[in-house]
């Protein structure tokens, strides 16, 4: 029977999945070609061996995918517990406030996290260039929650940031209790107690309960100054009183100004998945009618395997680029389609005549 406490809350992470699955998509899709290119292109051995890192590949891709979605975060009653499929890591608490820091716009801090290749950030990282911390950041969020705990603080990525300063705030009473108790039982501190004045000691806010305190406040202030204004527009000016009790003038009429929008065919298109797989169906395309034609050279010369490269460079690899450049570059998406299109065409127009 375990002795672990039940967390407090389950944290709900902001996630992209565009951006956790590219990784392990090209992944798998590389470890795919590398499987048919052996077991196809290349004899012997060499071919069954090439096959088997493949297969590694898609396998090591495949765990990647699920061990990426199954992180979550728990907050417990003195710490916070960072958990995926296989292992955990726990984040002590600390006394000391809790922020929110900006990371896109004008006055955006700049957080980095190694490797900074990776699409997502999960571990430790670098705040502002001068402040190590552990990031839990599974999306492009705009804020992110600065937790202090033993390790250093820890920048969260929540899909709801109120559940998790409200996790947290019940968090710290919770350990605050657990502390008076610990000095409650202590016969030192009780005889301290009670040989001392009756005075009661004031009663400080934690960062996480000022930070809600000042948001409900905020909301407050708000929402009397919008009845404020509300009322204020019910009651009729005094200009538009006059306005009304003068006679309209027909001949005169004030021009507004026309609010142009621009029409939907206008607009810049997206990146579809048809534009994505397009190289890939080229490449199918090519392969089939030179294999039912017997256009294709054998497997085992040199013409045979360049032009197999080809045809995987000009289709499934040109793919797999093109998901990437949606994920990191959406304007390139084209040039990238484009190209894979024109190496098709020409091994094509080699092949075919």
């Amino acid at each position: 029977m375990s002795n672990r406490v039940p967390p407090i809350a389950r944290i709900r992470l902001s996630r992209s999945l565009p951006r956790l699955l590219a990784l392990p998509m090209f992944g798998l899709l590389l470890g795919a070609a590398m499987m048919a290119g052996g077991l196809l292109l290349v004899p012997g051995i060499t071919g069954l061996v090439v096959a088997g890192l493949g297969a590694t590949v898609s396998l090591m891709s495949l765990a990647g995918a699920v061990v990426l979605l199954s992180v979550r975060l728990e907050i417990e009653e003195a710490a916070v517990c960072l958990a995926w499929l296989g292992g955990e890591r726990i984040y002590p608490l600390s006394p000391g406030p809790v922020t929110r820091v900006r990371l896109r716009g004008e006055t955006a801090s700049r957080l980095r996290a190694a490797p900074t290749f990776l699409p997502w950030q999960l571990g430790a990282g670098r705040l502002r260039d001068e402040e190590d911390v552990e990031v839990v950041r599974l999306a492009p969020t705009a804020t992110a929650i600065l937790v202090p705990t033993e390790r250093g603080r820890l920048a969260i990525a929540a899909a709801d940031e109120d559940a998790l300063l409200d996790a947290l705030s019940r968090a710290a009473r919770a350990r605050q209790r657990l502390e008076e108790l610990i000095r409650e039982s202590s016969p030192d501190e009780r005889a301290e107690a009670s040989d001392g004045s009756s005075e009661v000691a004031p009663e400080f806010m934690t960062g996480i309960e000022r930070a809600t305190f000042e948001r409900r406040l905020a909301a407050e202030l708000a929402e009397a100054a919008a009845a404020a204004a509300a009322r204020t527009d019910a009651l009729p000016s005094p200009e538009a009183a006059e306005r009304e009790a003068q006679p309209p003038h027909v001949g005169v009429r004030r021009g507004r100004r026309l609010g142009l929008r621009r029409p939907a065919w206008a607009r810049r298109p997206a990146p579809s998945a048809g534009l994505l797989v397009l190289p890939l169906l080229g490449a199918g395309i090519v392969w089939g009618i030179a294999a039912a034609q017997d256009r294709m050279p054998q497997p085992a010369t040199d013409l045979g395997r360049l032009t197999a490269l080809a045809l995987v460079l000009g289709g499934p690899a040109t793919t797999v680029g093109a998901i990437m450049a949606r994920v990191w570059w959406p304007r390139l998406v084209a040039v990238v389609v484009a190209g894979g299109l024109a190496a098709t065409v020409f091994v094509g127009r080699a092949l075919l005549g």
